[in-house]
């Protein structure tokens, strides 16, 4: 494992992004003998864990349904951004998979699409058991109409990481409110000894957005209303932007997930967000100590209670009955006891477990990395229920945010506050309209 494999699992940018080019990126694997070309008696199986660590695991899982069901899985891993053109192919040449790993967003507009066979994943679900989900991830598969699109099968969160000693010390709150934060960052600014009060995302990426949306909806301030209209330049917008240019006093400047990771490693900083990706790596890199040091605020808190995160899910394409009901005994066997702990061990902290009862379990428990973090494990896993996302407004996917994400227009509000100082109502008028001109 590679420097920059590593790097590309815990990108909290990449996680949740469905792009619109790019080829194929993996493998293909066929087990049980039964070759890769959709034979009559297999199931086409894709996965967007694209990952050394990931395909090892879930194709002992893949396996073991093999063996048990004497069904014949072929697997393909692709790459998060190159999803979206394989689909569309796929779509054209009607050689769509059984069953697909996908983004909650992919997986939402496929349902929309009436590309998938919600009735089968609601089976699913209510013979796992609908109370045994935490309800966050459950309500993002959604179908609007008490059915659901896909079945949950893991998420991460993201949060703001902080020194237990340097806030110990200082006699200061955990960061959780806007006040608790930015009295934080002022008491640990010292940038004459290279030392910052916070870090997150300032430059134009995806890493800024996803930052500011845990601010923002705090402040219930949305990008678009249920209707798909542009609020940005609404009061609340006003005010988080506000909040972010204050904050933005006590920043390094202009900064990636990679700049926050490294600074709080070399103690430059006491507190910065980061997704729950960063378990096992704070683990390896620098160790138990340092884990121990850090704790974790799942939450902010302004108006409301808000955690940015993504979830992924498995769907059933709209195949045949004897495919649909193949596809849905895979998806129970997955979701099983022994295999579901080692579907959540293949990246502890960004395969957070969606039941309840493996979070609690022991044998998901008994794990080097979540040992190390014992007591932020149960955090994490609460938090999945505050998920916000600009993209989901009462409980619906809003397709037209793609066009907004995909112009880095609310990265690049962020940047111009906290980097280029223009003022919070300006910033939220002119990147409003800009966003209207996107949708027009």
């Amino acid at each position: 494992m590679t420097y920059s494999d590593r790097l590309t699992r815990r990108n909290v940018l990449r996680a949740g992004t469905v792009g619109l080019a790019g080829g194929l990126a993996g493998c293909v694997g066929s087990f049980g003998g039964g070759g890769s070309g959709g034979s009559a008696d297999a199931i086409q199986y894709w996965n967007i864990h694209n990952g050394d660590d990931f395909r090892g695991p879930i194709n002992e899982i893949v396996a073991s349904f093999e063996e048990s069901s004497g069904t014949t899985v072929e697997a393909r891993y692709i790459d998060n951004d190159a999803i979206a053109e394989q689909i569309s192919s796929a779509v054209a040449s009607n050689t769509l998979p059984t069953v697909g790993l996908l983004a909650i967003q992919t997986i939402q507009r496929l349902g929309a699409d009436g590309s998938l066979a919600p009735e089968s994943t609601t089976q699913v679900v209510e013979e796992i058991g609908k109370d045994d989900f935490r309800e966050g991830p459950l309500k993002f598969m959604s179908s609007g109409d008490g059915g659901y699109y896909g079945v949950p099968a893991d998420a991460w969160v993201q949060g703001i990481w902080y020194r237990k000693s340097a806030f110990e010390e200082e006699g200061l709150e955990p960061p959780v409110t806007w006040d608790a934060i930015l009295e934080a960052a002022e008491t640990f600014h010292d940038p004459d000894n290279d030392v910052y009060g916070i870090g997150f995302g300032t430059k134009v990426t995806a890493y800024a957005r996803q930052c500011f949306t845990q601010f923002a909806q705090s402040n219930d301030a949305r990008v678009l209303d249920a209707d798909a209209n542009v609020v940005f330049d609404s009061q609340e917008m006003i005010e988080a932007l506000q909040f972010l240019a204050d904050l933005g006093e006590f920043v390094p400047g202009a900064v990636s997930f990679e700049d926050t990771r490294n600074l709080y490693g070399n103690e430059q900083e006491h507190m910065f967000m980061y997704s729950s990706y960063l378990l096992p790596d704070l683990l390896a890199d620098e160790g138990e100590e340092m884990v121990s040091d850090t704790g974790l605020a799942p939450a902010t808190e302004k108006k409301r209670r808000s955690t940015y995160g993504q979830v992924l899910g498995h769907c059933i394409f709209g195949k045949s009955d004897a495919k649909q009901q193949t596809g849905r005994d895979f998806l129970n066997h997955v979701m099983s006891d022994d295999q579901y702990v080692k579907w959540v061990h293949t990246n502890p902290g960004g395969t957070m477990p969606v039941l309840k009862s493996t979070s609690e379990s022991e044998a998901y428990l008994d794990n080097e990395i979540l040992s190390a973090w014992s007591d932020t494990i149960e955090q994490i896993s609460s938090a999945l229920g505050n998920i916000d996302r600009f993209d989901f407004v009462d409980g619906t996917l809003l397709p037209e945010f793609g066009q907004i994400s995909g112009n880095s227009l609310v990265a690049e509000a962020v940047n111009r506050v906290v980097i280029k100082g223009h003022a919070p109502d300006t910033v939220a008028k002119e990147q409003a309209e800009k966003m209207r001109n996107a949708l027009s």
